[in-house]
């Protein structure tokens, strides 16, 4: 019998007849099976990496919670200075939350500074790219940690989700909608969470 409101992620149930190859026969029903019954070991092993016996879901995320910034709020935060997230980066800079980048995510950022649009000055580029630096930790991620995370609907999106899990960050901070679709998913599978900066720092931000 499940743990009313247990967190960990459900268990698949064992597929219909339908889901065969139409003739009900029970070898295809198992492999069937067995297929999600692999996808949800790999949810419950990441899960348990998150959640380790004896360890209080509060004690890191509340305390020094580990952010991953897609590349349109850092826009925001170190080339627009955006003032509504201002306590977003003063949050960052003071050390009490751990932003965490990766190569690719971090050349993207790059990148799209050189974009015509913003009409950026050299010195701004790099006054963003030294502020950026400054307080991300860029970490590598590894090839196979995409295989407990869903598809995002914009392919160069996925790599945000691939830090998010390699750098076991508490929550990806997103505005695009392609991410934020893959909020409750993600949350089933007891990864991380993805929601916008306002939301978050509405409940995160210290009072004024």
């Amino acid at each position: 019998m499940p743990i009313e409101d247990d967190p960990r992620p459900l268990a698949p149930e064992k597929p219909l007849p339908s889901d065969c190859c139409g003739s009900g026969c029970e070898p295809c029903i198992l492999d069937a099976y067995e297929d999600e019954l692999e996808h949800h070991h790999l949810a419950l092993e990441a899960w348990f990496l998150r959640h380790p016996p004896g360890a209080s879901d509060t004690d890191r995320s509340a305390l020094h919670p580990r952010l991953v910034l897609d590349t349109n709020v850092l826009l925001d935060l170190y080339v627009f200075r955006d003032p509504n997230w201002k306590p977003l980066l003063e949050l960052i800079e003071s050390g009490r939350c751990d932003a965490v980048t990766s190569p690719a995510c971090r050349d993207e950022f790059l990148h799209v500074l050189q974009y015509p649009l913003f009409e950026l000055r050299p010195a701004q580029r790099v006054c963003a790219i030294e502020a950026f630096d400054a307080v991300h930790r860029c970490i590598e991620v590894p090839e196979d940690e995409a295989q407990t995370l869903p598809r995002c609907k914009d392919p160069d999106d996925q790599k945000f989700l691939q830090l998010a899990l390699a750098a076991d960050a508490d929550v990806l901070l997103s505005k695009d909608k392609a991410l934020l679709k893959l909020a409750r998913r993600l949350r089933k599978l007891g990864l991380f969470e993805v929601c916008p900066p306002k939301a978050w720092l509405d409940e995160h931000a210290p009072a004024a």
